[in-house]
C-alpha cells in the first residue's frame, strides 16, 4: 500500500496569523513576561528591546505595566533578596553580585543591603558548613570566598580567628 503526500497550499489567513504569533505586540509580550515571573523594570526592557520592540512602545508598555501595579522595582527587589537570603547559600557579595544581575538599581541594592548583617551571614555560612562537612579548611575558605562571604563572617568557624 502507498501513501502519497500532497503538498498542501497555505491559505492566506494562515500566513498571516503564523505571522502575528511569531511577532506579538509589545504589551502582551510584557504580559506574558510578567505572568511567568515576577520582573524588575530594567530586566523587562532588556527582554523587550532584545524583540527588537520600537523605543516608544517600550517606554509605554512599562509606564502602563507600572501604573497598573505589575511591575514594581522595590517589591521585586526586596522579595528577591529576601528569597536568596532564605533558600540560596550566597554571602553579602555573592548577594550584592545576584541583585545587580537582575539590574535592581544600586540605590535599591544599598538600602538591602544595609540589613544584612554579619550575624545574618554567619547563619548562612553555618548552612554551608552543614553542607560541606568533608572539605578541608583551605578549600572550605574557597568556597565561601567563591559564594560571596565576608572573612569575618567565616574566618571563626575555620578557626582562622581567635
Amino acid at each position: 500500500m502507498q501513501y502519497s503526500v500532497s503538498k498542501r497550499k497555505i491559505n492566506p489567513l494562515e500566513e498571516r496569523v503564523k505571522k502575528l504569533r511569531e511577532k506579538m505586540p509589545c504589551k502582551e509580550y510584557a504580559l506574558y513576561l510578567v505572568s511567568l515571573r515576577a520582573q524588575g523594570t530594567e530586566q523587562l526592557r532588556d527582554k523587550l528591546q532584545r524583540k527588537n520592540y520600537d523605543q516608544k512602545e517600550i517606554i509605554q508598555t512599562i509606564d502602563r505595566l507600572t501604573e497598573l501595579g505589575y511591575l514594581n522595582d522595590a517589591l521585586f527587589a526586596e522579595t528577591y533578596f529576601e528569597n536568596l537570603l532564605r533558600f540560596k547559600n550566597f554571602g553579602y557579595y555573592g548577594v550584592k553580585k545576584k541583585l545587580m544581575l537582575k539590574k535592581i538599581p544600586e540605590k535599591e541594592i544599598s538600602r538591602l543591603l544595609k540589613g544584612f548583617s554579619v550575624k545574618k551571614e554567619e547563619e548562612i555560612a553555618q548552612r554551608v558548613l552543614r553542607q560541606s562537612a568533608r572539605k578541608t579548611k583551605e578549600q572550605l575558605a574557597r568556597s565561601f570566598q567563591s559564594k560571596g562571604f565576608r572573612p569575618e563572617s567565616f574566618a571563626k568557624f575555620l578557626g582562622l580567628l581567635g
